[in-house]
């Protein structure tokens, strides 16, 4: 018998920290950010129905603009350069001036 999924469990894989890097990296590539902007990567589950129950959230603070979030329904270690730039793509439709 397997036991259930927990999906508030978060997923530590000893490449995580390189991985959540490069997602930083590929989303200051792709943005118009400032050397003071921060960008932050997590990984949570997700509630909603139809979504795989792990996303990775991407948050792109500054002093200049509210907080820009964007959400790829993968987990960090899934997370591939085009999903980041097709994410990044999506989020500059809004981008504040």
């Amino acid at each position: 018998m397997s036991s259930p999924v927990n999906p508030l469990k978060q997923n530590r894989s000893s490449d995580l920290p390189e991985k959540a890097a490069a997602i930083k990296l590929w989303t200051r590539q792709n943005l118009p950010l400032t050397e003071e902007s921060v960008v932050s990567v997590s990984e949570f589950a997700c509630a909603k129905p139809n979504c795989p129950n792990r996303q990775t959230v991407i948050l792109v603070m500054s002093e200049d603009a509210p907080t820009q979030k964007m959400s790829i329904h993968k987990t960090v270690a899934d997370v591939s350069e085009a999903d980041v730039f097709d994410a990044c793509l999506e989020l500059l439709r809004d981008w504040p001036s």
